[in-house]
């Protein structure tokens, strides 16, 4: 698109140094990821700093959407009443086709195997997928850029999703809480939604567990749209009212961990059940947290039209993600677990799946300016769960590392720092 195609799709109340053959294929509120095919557009009136801009021109954007001029920068400015709506309408000329299914799930974990497992799926039934989330952007499997955030700001996500040509690719995302509690799907429909678990995890941002737990539900009740799909784990506490409202909303929903799919284990076979019908899988081992995601990723493999038995042909073929239950062989009768488990809850469910004949070493810590209130949980679930542990530094941020291993060792008492 050309600036020049900018004054036929937003209402501008001011331009200023137009320069109306300049191309642009993009629109950004994140002044890091402006270059030179991407407008920078801000609100001047939100939370904005003069050094953002210099960060956008520094990086050669084209063109500024604002509501304010800045008479020292003498690059094309569009100056706007409305930057949100108007920026909206940019995007939805640059990037007007859908993708075949819009996905998202929502959960405290198991967010990034439930979308790996989808797209594998996907791509063994030769199914066209991107995937967005924790680990990156992804195009086909081939990963094409990282990302800063689980789930980006709206502009960013849209921009992922949509296409400028006939859209081919499913889109398969992770709604965090924090984006479902900031809206930052905005009016982005979406298709499928599905729900892993609800544990404890970022009240420090949330205040309390009602707060996250109705960010999450907001998913369903606000982005799943009515001819759309939702995927709900039965173990959960809240299941009823989640159901409830779906069925208030009178849209289709499958029920995984009972009901509808679910594994079976019978004369140490394992079956899966997928609506009243049963299959073998062969020489498949799996814990109970694979066994959870792999449900909810065969749900939402459904609604996409794959045939059970092309799933069942195809769970066998399927790797855990990067860091999510990831083994490394040692000696014949040792190994490392590399799990990215980092609330009380993962960290329990991992520590479960791998007591056999004795409890496993554990080595971990807790991250920075973020819920304090975990430390003291996992302390003591590694206290109980744990033969060895060793306490060491996550991702600390801002804050005093030795204070923050000194916090989960008042609560675990056998751990070495």
């Amino acid at each position: 698109m050309l600036l020049s195609d900018v004054p036929n799709i937003i209402k501008i109340n001011k331009l200023f140094y137009f320069k109306k053959n300049i191309r642009f294929f993009k629109i950004s509120y994140s002044s890091k990821l402006v270059n030179k095919n991407t407008i920078y557009a801000f609100d001047s009136k939100k939370k904005f700093k003069v050094k953002y801009l210099e960060e956008a021109v520094k990086n050669k954007t084209p063109a500024i959407i604002s509501n304010k001029l800045y008479k020292n920068y003498k690059i094309p400015q569009f100056i706007v009443k409305d930057v949100k709506k108007e920026t909206k309408n940019i995007l939805y000329s640059l990037f007007p086709y859908k993708p075949k299914n819009s996905l998202a799930v929502t959960g405290t974990n198991g967010k990034t195997s439930v979308v790996w497992y989808i797209s594998q799926f996907c791509l063994l039934n030769k199914i066209n997928v991107k995937t967005l989330g924790t680990l990156g952007y992804f195009q086909n499997g081939y990963k094409k850029s990282n990302t800063n955030l689980t789930t980006p700001e709206f502009e960013e996500l849209y921009q992922y999703g949509f296409d400028n040509k006939k859209n081919k690719y499913n889109f398969i995302f992770e709604a965090s809480s924090h984006a479902l509690a900031q809206d930052r799907l905005s009016d982005f429909s979406v298709d499928i939604a599905a729900i892993t678990n609800i544990t404890i995890d970022h009240l420090d941002y949330h205040k309390n567990i009602s707060n996250y737990n109705n960010s999450k539900i907001n998913l369903f009740k606000f982005y799943l749209n009515s001819k759309g799909t939702a995927v709900i784990n039965g173990r959960l506490k809240n299941y009823k009212s989640i159901y409830n409202l779906i069925k208030k909303r009178k849209i289709k929903s499958i029920t995984y961990g009972k009901k509808d799919i679910y594994f079976i284990n019978k004369k140490n076979k394992l079956f899966i059940n997928i609506f009243k019908k049963k299959y073998y899988l062969k020489n498949l081992i799996l814990t109970d947290i694979e066994k959870e995601n792999f449900e909810c990723a065969i749900a939402c493999c459904l609604e996409l039209k794959i045939k059970p038995i092309n799933i069942v042909k195809s769970i066998n073929n399927i790797s855990n993600p990067p860091g999510r239950l990831q083994e490394y062989q040692l000696k014949k009768q040792s190994k490392i677990i590399i799990d990215y488990a980092h609330t009380p809850d993962a960290l329990l469910r991992v520590l479960k799946s791998y007591t056999n004949i004795k409890k496993p070493s554990l080595v971990f810590g807790c991250g920075g300016n973020r819920d304090k209130s975990k430390r003291k949980i996992m302390g003591k679930i590694a206290q109980r769960y744990a033969s060895k542990v060793y306490i060491t530094d996550d991702n600390p941020r801002n804050e005093d590392r030795k204070l923050i291993r000194c916090a989960i060792l008042k609560y675990c008492k056998k751990g070495i720092e």
